[in-house]
């Protein structure tokens, strides 16, 4: 079967797949005719791409019937539907066949142990993601089958050793503590190995979940063996029963409304298209609202030195404009939730692409394709993502304008003094920036309307979605009764529609018409107004665009305080045609790469395709390096190739230095480099972990090798608390009180269900299978709606499992064959409160928790040391590109692929991070809090900032690219070729973010005050230090040279950047202080007076 063609039609709307809204994808098929009908660029567009019977149908919808109301509030989708179906099947399949005593005879009495390993073997994933699991999972059983048995074996050979010769068989069968200090020897180290690679490879959990279970009932039951037969017959039935019930979850997972890596691919790579449609049409929307925000009321009120006087002003405004002022704020809210959506979508693709080009199918496009396909989607994503930033910009610009007004109507300007004047100069900049943000929406209005329709087009080639009826108004009907639109279309007689041979040359025609007519009216504009010599104006002051602290010297006349802000909001004009026309070039690639799948045949027959072999070894070798992304390894680049010249590299571009070891100088010094890793793999955090976990086990699990309590330890399934203690104890502790309670609160309701499960029906076999399975449902339901709640969900369903699964056992195999392994039998009743207890216990050992502050943090602390290594590679790329230093980018070795390779890695790493601070700060109100309350809203505050630069610095990097594109274009590269001759390398300050983002970053893991006097450097502009005195380059008779937009580009982004180390510097030191040996004396003749060692009073180290 085609594994890529509609996939909507599979999957329903995109939260099916991503839990995510995708604005636009659940009336996809019903949009796509209107999204083509407007055959001109002038028609607006419709946010919500209906037709107009569609509207007039809206108005009056039928009101859904209760059983639809329902199914709709209770999120049931085809995805969660298939999600509950496939996770119920292994479980029921298993108790199901377990019940024929043939099939029972071959577990022992280990049945139900086969029902667990069916569900935790997950049969769920995407068929890539599960073969992957399996193929790690049946090799880790294996091999803990042989390790139990050997260990088994060790502990029989104990007993043999130290059992008198006249022992009775009571007593050469029961306890024995050589026997049980073994198998106990065992279990500690296997525990430990296996929770120390989990940690260390996220990619191993599930196979270390099933391996630390084997061991544990092995190791448990090892003990008490005394013959190598019945040890053998044990070990077999163990591995038969985790096998068993592998297979089961095999043929579900791959008969059973089967999933491929692909399709998940597709599924997403639409929902990523339809939300960026809707991000598109947000921004739109955001633009248009643009002229109602505080940033286009230029005429600020007049602010009083009196708060309440400003209060009352405010206060009094127009009602008018405070209602469009709340639309404009959420037109933002809807821009941000938009780009949100497209972030988490752009996560999940970059997961999946991994799988799905390992991944053996049947289908159109290949590995290659798809990797192409995934590359044009992030090409897509960075722009488009960005423009979301303008929101945080206008803001930024806005508190600025409020700064500057207070500190000019302080100075003792005759302007100031001038209510008149001011007023009218206010009035007309308030005119013209409104002027040129509506001539900016109309700008873009008929861009984003073809962009809308591109995207279409995309999803139409590669067969994502129907393709819409050509509208009959489009159609002219030969003589003959055939079609004319495509002669028509080719004669340029009408607008190509989404699907047309020819939209790809449409849409590039439409893009180049953008810049040019952007080009020359923003020209024009400066021009009528005086306004065209104002970039270079400002760039040789030293207050340029958005000084961070207003010099007093800069602002002797409101003309001056004009033309700085003049070039503040033309920079910002600057900054959102080139995001947009960023975006339209990124889809005009996308649009050709789908025209020549469909030119070149791709897209007309399917294939077998089949995976490279040097995927596949990327990915075993990934398995054993951590990098299951299969991507390069980019911390070798400590040599070069001999056929490139000799660079000098950095210390960030070679091994890390050890202040402890100086490098190698002969071959033993090398090899014993290497046998350095062992201690440092002891301390790592990896290690850490699994010491934690053996601890947990043991602190349980030593009752079973003690004389005095080991009878009671088996009797009572103990077993199943160190089960689940491998289970609910995760790598990350930043939710452990609250998975604590979600354990506890699930382990009863799985008691509680398995008593209803069994009683509903009269204790008739069948229909307790039938109860089972909507009861596993159920738990999938709530797996599905709430994935973080995981964990607690699988600790309810094993004790639902433990309960109806021994009873049942108990009637096929007899009270007999139940009991062989010393285990008592219990009623049910009497069953559920120990498994529930077995349960519990070990779901609260489990808890032992790291501080969540302290994670924080640590956390924290090397985020912003991250944040230092991408402000400075992000700086290197920028002046290597600038001054065309970046070698062949096509040589792995050239110094711009190893910077961007160290770039990406740096920035992966900065997300993930950024991610797992969210969820431990959002953890933090469960946590106990002992003394004064944790500084939530401290810490929440350095994360978003540093969440801004980040996006800031990617920004910075992608425009950057401007540069190195337009030197493949040798007609264009003069202007550049001056720009880079007139550049100066980085600037000081420059290098000064960075060791101030290394100060904060250590203050903050050793918990240490920061230096004294430590601030954030003023505003700087690389138009300062970074242009020489040919500055006339930077005119705006340049605007449309290549690279241009791209440096005004960077401006923006660098000075919002700047703006928020600042606030970092700030908060940083509300959380450690300082170094400041200073005290006050507060006395009755002053309100309080400060002296300094340092000789500087506490004002004047503020500013």
């Amino acid at each position: 079967m085609n594994d890529q063609r509609q996939p909507v039609a599979q999957y329903g709307d995109n939260s099916d797949i991503t839990s995510q809204p995708s604005p636009g994808f659940e009336s996809m098929h019903n949009s796509a005719s209107s999204d083509t009908a407007n055959t001109k660029r002038t028609v607006p567009i419709n946010p919500k791409n209906e037709t107009q019977q569609e509207q007039t149908a809206a108005a009056s919808p039928a009101r859904p019937s209760v059983i639809a109301r329902v199914w709709r509030k209770l999120g049931f989708s085809p995805m969660v539907v298939m999600f509950m179906v496939k996770g119920a099947l292994p479980p029921t399949i298993a108790i199901s066949i377990y019940q024929r005593y043939s099939v029972a005879v071959n577990y022992l009495n280990l049945g139900y142990v086969m029902i667990v390993i069916s569900i935790l073997t997950v049969p769920v994933l995407p068929r890539g993601k599960y073969l992957m699991n399996l193929f790690i999972t049946l090799i880790m059983t294996c091999f803990g089958a042989a390790m139990v048995l050997f260990g088994q074996w060790l502990g029989i050979k104990a007993r043999i050793a130290t059992t008198p010769a006249n022992a009775t068989l009571e007593e050469a069968s029961g306890y024995n503590s050589s026997a049980s200090t073994i198998n106990a020897i065992f279990m500690i180290i296997n525990v430990f190995g296996i929770n120390t690679l989990r940690a260390a490879r996220p990619a191993l959990s599930i196979p270390a979940v099933e391996y630390t279970i084997f061991i544990m009932i092995g190791y448990t039951y090892g003990a008490q063996e005394s013959t190598e037969e019945r040890s053998i017959r044990f070990v077999k039935e163990l591995l038969y029963s985790f096998l068993t019930g592998q297979a089961i979850a095999t043929a579900v997972s791959m008969l059973i409304i089967p999933i491929s890596s692909r399709k998940v691919f597709f599924a997403e790579a639409v929902g990523f298209l339809q939300s960026s449609r809707g991000l598109l049409k947000a921004q739109l929307a955001f633009v248009e609202a643009l002229e109602h925000s505080e940033l286009c009321d230029t005429a600020v009120p007049p602010i009083s030195s009196n708060p309440e006087d400003e209060s009352k002003i405010q206060d009094e405004r127009d009602e008018n404009k405070a209602s469009k002022r709340i639309g404009y704020a959420k037109k933002v809210a809807t821009l941000k939730a938009a780009s949100a959506g497209v972030l988490g979508l752009s996560g999940k693709l970059r997961d999946d692409v991994v799988f799905a080009r390992r991944e053996v199918a049947y289908g159109h496009l290949g590995t290659s394709d798809i990797h192409e396909l995934y590359r044009l989607l992030r090409n897509i994503l960075l722009p488009i993502s960005s423009l979301s930033t303008v929101a945080d910009i206008s803001e930024r610009l806005k508190n600025r304008y409020r700064a500057d007004r207070r500190r000019f109507e302080e100075m003792q300007c005759p302007e100031a003094r001038s209510a008149d004047f001011t007023a009218k100069e206010r009035s007309n900049e308030e005119t013209e920036w409104k002027e040129l943000i509506r001539e900016l929406h109309a700008s873009f209005e008929p861009v984003v309307q073809v962009l809308d329709e591109g995207i279409l087009h995309v999803l139409i080639l590669l067969g994502l979605v129907p393709q819409a009826k050509k509208p009959a108004s489009n159609a002219k009907a030969k003589p003959d009764g055939g079609a004319a639109l495509d002669d028509d279309v080719e004669k340029g007689g009408l607008k190509p529609i989404p699907g047309d041979s020819i939209f790809g040359n449409f849409l590039d025609a439409e893009i180049q018409d953008f810049r040019k007519q952007r080009t020359d009216r923003l020209q024009d504009w400066t021009k009528g107004r005086g306004l065209e010599s104002v970039f270079h104006a400002t760039a040789s002051t030293k207050h340029v665009q958005f000084p961070s602290q207003p010099l007093r010297e800069g602002y002797r006349s409101l003309k001056l305080l004009r033309e700085i802000r003049a070039s503040q909001r033309l920079h910002l004009i600057l900054y959102m045609e080139y995001l947009l026309y960023s975006v339209a070039k990124a889809t005009l690639e996308l649009v050709r790469f789908a025209e020549l799948k469909v030119d070149d045949g791709t897209m007309r027959k399917n294939r077998l395709i089949l995976p490279k072999a040097k995927i596949i070894f990327k990915w075993i070798k990934g398995l054993i390096d951590g990098d299951d992304s299969g991507g390069p390894d980019i911390d070798k680049m400590d040599h070069m190739t001999n056929n490139i010249e000799d660079i000098h590299l950095g210390d960030s571009l070679r091994t890390p230095k050890d202040p402890e070891h100086l490098p190698p100088k002969n071959a033993l010094q090398g090899f014993e480099n290497h046998l350095r890793i062992i201690p440092k793999m002891l301390g790592s955090d990896s290690a850490k972990f699994g010491l934690r976990v053996t601890i947990a086990v043991m602190s349980i699990g030593i009752m079973n090798y003690l004389h005095q309590t080991h009878v009671f330890f088996i009797q009572q399934r103990i077993v199943w608390s160190l089960v689940m203690i491998a289970i609910g104890m995760n790598p990350s502790s930043g939710s452990a009180v609250f998975q604590l309670i979600g354990n506890l609160i699930c382990s009863v309701f799985g008691m509680v269900s398995a008593f209803v499960n069994w009683y509903i029906v009269d204790q008739k076999t069948p229909g307790v299978i039938v109860f089972f399975c909507l009861f596993m449902m159920f738990y999938f339901y709530f797996a599905a709606r709430y994935p973080r709640f995981l964990v607690s969900i699988v600790a309810g369903a094993i004790t639902h499992v433990l309960v109806i699964g021994y009873e049942l056992e108990v009637r096929v195999i007899g009270l007999k064959q139940a009991t062989a392994t010393g285990q008592p039998y219990y009623p049910i009743y009497e069953l559920s409160p120990y498994r529930l207890f077995a349960v519990a216990g070990g779901v609260t050992v489990a808890y032992m928790p790291i501080t969540e502050g302290s994670v924080l943090r640590r956390n924290l602390g090397s985020s912003l040391f991250l944040l230092a290594n991408y402000f400075s590679a992000t700086t290197s790329t920028v002046e290597q590109r600038v001054k065309d230093k970046e070698g062949d980018m096509s040589i792995s070795t050239s110094p711009g692929r190893m910077l961007q390779k160290r770039s990406h890695k740096v920035l992966q790493k900065q997300l993930a991070l950024l991610n797992s601070m969210r969820q431990n700060l959002a953890f933090m109100a469960w946590e106990p809090n002992f003394g004064g309350d944790f500084p939530k809203e401290t810490y929440q505050h350095i994360i978003d900032e540093v969440q801004s630069i980040v996006n800031y610095l990617t920004v910075i990097t992608y425009a950057s690219e401007a540069f190195s594109a337009a030197r493949l274009n040798d007609s264009s590269t003069k202007w550049l070729s001056q720009f880079g001759v007139s550049r100066l390398e980085a600037s000081r300050k420059s290098h000064q973010l960075v060791t101030l983002l290394s100060l904060l970053s250590a203050s903050l893991k050793n918990k240490q005050p920061l230096p004294p006097y430590l601030s954030a450097p003023e505003y700087y502009s690389s138009l300062d230090e970074g242009v020489g005195a040919d500055s006339s380059i930077l005119g705006l008779e340049n605007v449309n040279e290549p690279g241009f937009r791209a440096f005004a580009v960077i401006e923006v982004a660098h000075v919002c950047m700047v703006d928020s180390v600042g606030s970092i510097v700030k908060h940083v030191r509300e959380l450690v202080g300082e170094v400041d040996f200073s005290y006050q004396v507060v006395g009755s003749s002053a309100r309080a007076s400060s002296t300094e060692l340092g000789g500087r009073s506490r004002k004047e180290r503020a500013d």
